[in-house]
C-alpha cells in the first residue's frame, strides 16, 4: 500500500495519493518591465542649456549621458536576470516587486488534512521580527544534513554523522521559538531541508521517518511543542470534596485531524503521544477510552493494544486481538467493527500503549502510546459463545518501516521522555 506523503515545498513536487488538487501559484520572477533610463524634462531652453539635456551645463555630463542613451538604443530589450532566490516558485511574494499575473507555475498540494497547505508558505511576510540566533539554530540543521550526505558519498563517519543528526531532529521537535517566518527563512521545508533526508534511501529508516514527521507537522503549521496542545483540563470536586480533573479537546483548536479514514493518513511510523486523548487530536484514534474505533459498514479504523485482562497476543508483525464481551450470544458494536474489517480487508491502524505488561509484549512503548503501522484482519476465532468473545488475527502490512521499540530508533525518544516527565505530575493528578 502506498504511503501517504505531503508534497514538496520546492521544485520536484510529488503526487502519491489520489486526494490531491492542483494549486496555481503565480510566479512573477520572469516578468520584469524595462523602464527608460532617463526621461526628458519639459523645460524651455535657456542661454546655457541644451535642448536634449535641459538644465545640464557640464559638457562631460552631456557626453556621458549621450553615450549611455546610444548604447541603450543599440542593444535589444533583454529581460533582467532573476536572482536564484526570486526564481524559487514558492518564495514569498514580498521578496520581489514585479507585476503579477505573468507566469503560472502549478504545484501539487496535499489538501487531505488541511486546505492549501502550501499557500501560507508563499504568503508569509518575511520582514516580520525574528531572532538571528533562532534562525542560525535552525539552519545549522541543514549543515548537519549536508554532513550526512557527504559522509554517505565518501563512506566515512556515517554512523557518527547520523547519530548527531538524529539527536538534532529529536530536539527540533521541541523548539519553542518556531514561527512561520523562521520556517520560511530556514528553508527546512525545501529540498535542502527535511526532504533531503526522507527522500534519501541511504539514510537510516528512523531518520527518514523523523524528518518526514517534522515536514508534515510544519507544512500544516503544527510546530507547537506542547505535548498537551489543544487539550483542555477542567477541575472540580465531587460530593466528598475530593478534587478531580477532566480532559477534553478544545473545540476551538484549529488543527484537529479526523480519524474517520482507513490507512495511515498523515501519521508516520513511530509517532508518539503521552495520552490517548492526544491521539484523537491528531487523527490516530477516535475514542477517549475504547480500544476499537470505527464506523458501521466501514469496519475498524484503529485499535489500541493495551492492558486490561484480555487474551491478546502480541508478536509484533502478527497480533491476536480480542473484541469486547457481549450478551446473549450477540457481539458488541466494537466487535462488529472488527468482523466487518475481516470481511472488507481494509487496513487498520495499530497503536501500542505503555499499559501493556512487559511480560506480554516486548514492543510496548516506555510511556504513552505509539503508532506502529497498519495491519489487516486476516481471520478470527470464537473464544466464548455465551459472551460472543472473538479474537482476531491481524497481519502487519508489508513495505513498512520496522516497529520502533528498541535501539537508537526507539520511540518515545529521550527528548519525548524528558518532556513527559515535566508533565507527569500533572498527568497523575488529572487521572
Amino acid at each position: 500500500m502506498a504511503t501517504h506523503r505531503s508534497s514538496r515545498f520546492g521544485h520536484g513536487a510529488k503526487s502519491v495519493t489520489s486526494d490531491m488538487v492542483k494549486l496555481e501559484i503565480t510566479d512573477d520572477s520572469n516578468h520584469v518591465q524595462n523602464t527608460p533610463i532617463r526621461q526628458s524634462v519639459a523645460r524651455g531652453p535657456g542661454p546655457h542649456t541644451n535642448v536634449q539635456y535641459p538644465g545640464l551645463k557640464s559638457a562631460s555630463k552631456r557626453k556621458r549621458l549621450a553615450s549611455t542613451d546610444r548604447k541603450a538604443d543599440e542593444q535589444p530589450a533583454v529581460r533582467s536576470k532573476v536572482s536564484k532566490s526570486r526564481a524559487r516558485p514558492y518564495a514569498p511574494r514580498s521578496w520581489f516587486r514585479t507585476k503579477r499575473n505573468s507566469t503560472i507555475n502549478k504545484a501539487v498540494v496535499n489538501t487531505r488534512s488541511t486546505q492549501h497547505e502550501a499557500r501560507w508558505y508563499t504568503e508569509v511576510d518575511t520582514h516580520k521580527q525574528w531572532k538571528r540566533s533562532d534562525l542560525q539554530t535552525l539552519t545549522y540543521t541543514i549543515k548537519l544534513i549536508k554532513n550526512c550526505i557527504e559522509a554517505v558519498e565518501t563512506g566515512s563517519d556515517e554512523v557518527v554523522q547520523f547519530s548527531i543528526l538524529r539527536r538534532r531532529l529529536h530536539q527540533v521537535e521541541f523548539y519553542d521559538f518556531i514561527t512561520d517566518v523562521l520556517v520560511v527563512r530556514s528553508k527546512l521545508l525545501e529540498d535542502q531541508g527535511f526532504p533531503a533526508v526522507f527522500d534519501n534511501e541511504s539514510f537510516p529508516f528512523d531518520l527518514r521517518a523523523d524528518a518526514l514527521m517534522l515536514f508534515k507537522k510544519w507544512s500544516t503549521r503544527r510546530w507547537d511543542p506542547d505535548l498537551l496542545r489543544g487539550i483542555v483540563t477542567r477541575k472540580g470536586t465531587n460530593g466528598k470534596e475530593k478534587t478531580f480533573n477532566t480532559k477534553s479537546l478544545d473545540k476551538d483548536y484549529p488543527l484537529k485531524v479526523s480519524a474517520n479514514h482507513h490507512g495511515a493518513g498523515d501519521l508516520v511510523n513511530g509517532q508518539w503521544w503521552p495520552l490517548q486523548i492526544c491521539t484523537i487530536r491528531d487523527g490516530a484514534h477516535g475514542m477517549y477510552e475504547g480500544g476499537i474505533y470505527g464506523q458501521a459498514k466501514q469496519g475498524a479504523y484503529s485499535i489500541i493494544l493495551a492492558g486490561g485482562g484480555y487474551a491478546d497476543i502480541d508478536e509484533g508483525e502478527i497480533i491476536k486481538y480480542c473484541g469486547t464481551s457481549g450478551e446473549e450470544d450477540k457481539p458488541t458494536a466494537f466487535t462488529q467493527r472488527m468482523l466487518e474489517s475481516s470481511r472488507l480487508k481494509q487496513p487498520v491502524r495499530v497503536l501500542r500503549s505503555a499499559s501493556l505488561a512487559a511480560k506480554h509484549s516486548i514492543y510496548r512503548p516506555a510511556k504513552g502510546l505509539r503508532y506502529d503501522g497498519i495491519y489487516v484482519v486476516t481471520g478470527y476465532e470464537l473464544l466464548d459463545k455465551g459472551t460472543a468473545m472473538y479474537r482476531f488475527t491481524l497481519q502487519r502490512c508489508p513495505g513498512q518501516d520496522p516497529i520502533r521499540y528498541q535501539g537508537e530508533e526507539a520511540r518515545p525518544t529521550e527528548e519525548e521522555l524528558r518532556a513527559y516527565q515535566v508533565i507527569e505530575g500533572y498527568l497523575k493528578s488529572s487521572d
